[in-house]
């Protein structure tokens, strides 16, 4: 018979591993007496206190429940475009935790996506540029995203499809990340890069998504050249889809005055379709608006960087973490009753004390929630 000490040390000591600490930082940050416990429990030779277990699972990024039940689940696989080098493991497991925070929200709500994410099939070891092409525009057309997709991609996953987007400050060497499992779909996105950037990132990560299932997730490390060309035309996707050819053509075009478009013009085109001026100038590279060479000197123009640099400010926007809709539904079950205060607090992050400055953020008032009422007929 299964020794169940052993085998709670052994989801312990693959969960620390995972997250590349050693027993001295799981001891440390669980605030345990001395790193010789940790070794104890893992090897099953000593029983675990209920304390113990819960700050142990909370380092972990894993519920107690998790880590008590029979078996030892295999944790979702997570793509990323650029892994960050410091802390990645720990990265991946706090952004998969909160996506069973966001399916545990969507459980006791009764929701689920009023339309499951579209999914194609693709080979990844003859993909081409042009059917990159070709899918961003079948998935805009099938999303409904419309001429200016950047506008409204993050809402449109969201809301209708239920893709869970998290944002964390990844430094500069993280950029994005994907993840598939039984939560759902989710992407992961580097908060501190521009709002252009991070819309790029989402529609790159979106192709991942909807050919999840073609491509095997240790496709990296087994076949590097072929991920490097999936790579590839997940760039050339994102690019499509942010700049449709048919509308990026007629607003540039409108533009032109004896043969040449004004710097401020370009600046503004890339503005309005929320990308950034050398996603724009390649993808009219890659529709024959553009020489090479002309978007060469464009971008290493001093005058045009200026430019772009002063239009910056005031299309800034901060992502909020947790994302609003993560919020509103933690809010929505805390007033249907179906959440504790402490447990809400729990998954937005803060404390009771600054609970309600924290939701006045998002334009909640915890106060008139409890006293709103709906008079019956």
């Amino acid at each position: 018979m299964p020794n169940p000490e052993r085998q709670l040390g052994k989801r312990i000591r693959e969960g620390r591993k995972r997250l590349g600490l050693t027993q001295r930082e799981l001891s440390e940050r669980a605030g345990l007496p001395a790193h010789q416990v940790v070794s104890q429990i893992e090897k099953g030779e000593r029983e675990v206190k209920a304390w113990e277990l819960a700050r142990i699972a909370h380092v972990l990024c894993r519920s107690v429940s998790e880590l008590l039940a029979p078996g030892t689940p295999l944790a979702p696989a997570v793509l990323w475009r650029d892994r960050p080098p410091a802390d990645a493991g720990l990265v991946e497991a706090r952004f998969l935790q909160r996506c069973r925070d966001y399916q545990f929200l969507e459980r006791v709500l009764g929701l689920s996506p009023a339309t499951p994410l579209p999914t194609f099939r693709v080979d990844p070891l003859s993909l081409t540029l042009r059917e990159a092409d070709l899918l961003a525009e079948e998935v805009r057309g099938t999303l409904d995203l419309g001429s200016r997709p950047g506008t409204s991609l993050a809402v449109v996953l969201e809301r209708k499809y239920g893709v869970k987007i998290w944002y964390e400050s990844l430094g500069p060497a993280g950029s994005a990340a994907s993840a598939k499992g039984e939560f759902g779909y989710a992407v992961l996105i580097n908060a501190d890069h521009a709002p252009w950037r991070r819309n790029y990132s989402l529609a790159h990560e979106l192709f991942h998504l909807v050919t999840w299932d073609s491509v095997p997730p240790n496709l990296r490390e087994s076949q590097p050249a072929r991920w490097s060309q999936v790579e590839k035309a997940a760039q050339a996707f994102g690019s499509t889809l942010l700049l449709p050819a048919e509308a990026v053509i007629a607003e540039f075009d409108a533009r032109i005055h004896d043969g040449k478009v004004a710097y401020a013009d370009l600046v503004e085109l890339a503005r309005n379709f929320d990308v950034s001026t050398e996603a724009l100038l390649w993808r009219l590279v890659r529709l024959g608006r553009l020489r090479d060479q002309e978007a060469q000197r464009v971008l290493s123009d001093p005058t045009f960087r200026d430019l772009d640099r002063q239009t910056m400010p005031e299309h800034w926007r901060e992502p909020l973490a947790p994302p609003e809709r993560f919020v509103r539904m933690a809010f929505l079950a805390y007033q249907k009753g179906l959440l504790s205060r402490a447990r809400l607090v729990q998954l937005v992050g803060t404390s009771l004390i600054d609970l309600k400055a924290f939701l006045s953020q998002y334009g909640f008032d915890e106060t008139e929630a409890g006293q709103a009422a709906a008079a019956v007929a």
